[in-house]
C-alpha cells in the first residue's frame, strides 16, 4: 500500500471509536521511515492517540467532580476530530504536519 494511502487510512481509523486501536497499530508499523512526509504524519498520529487518551481520561475524572461535567467529554472529542481532519487535509495537500509536537491542534 502506498505511504499516502496508509496515512489517510490511519486518520480514517482514528475517527472510529473502536478502530482507533487499529489506527495506532498502523501508525506504529508504517514503513518508509526515511521519508520526511511519512515520519511527520506518523509522529502526529501517534501523539494524537496518546494525548487524546490523556485528555479523555482527565475529562472522565472531572465528570464525577463537577456538576454538568459530562459536557467536558465533548472537548477531547472535538480536539481529536480537528487533529484528524487537519492531518487528512495535510496529506491531501502533500505537506508535512506543521508543528507536529504540539498538544493543541
Amino acid at each position: 500500500m502506498q505511504d499516502k494511502a496508509r496515512i489517510q487510512l490511519t486518520y480514517g481509523l482514528y475517527l472510529g471509536v473502536v478502530t482507533a486501536i487499529f489506527g495506532l497499530f498502523l501508525a506504529y508499523t508504517q514503513g518508509n521511515r526515511e521519508n520526511a512526509f511519512v515520519i511527520s504524519h506518523r509522529r502526529f498520529q501517534i501523539r494524537t492517540f496518546w494525548i487524546g487518551c490523556l485528555y479523555l481520561g482527565l475529562a472522565a475524572l472531572l465528570v464525577r467532580m463537577l456538576p454538568g461535567g459530562i459536557y467536558l467529554l465533548i472537548l477531547p472529542t472535538v480536539w481529536w476530530v480537528i487533529r484528524c481532519v487537519k492531518g487528512i487535509r495535510d496529506t491531501v495537500n502533500n505537506v508535512l504536519v506543521q508543528n507536529e509536537e504540539t498538544w493543541l491542534f
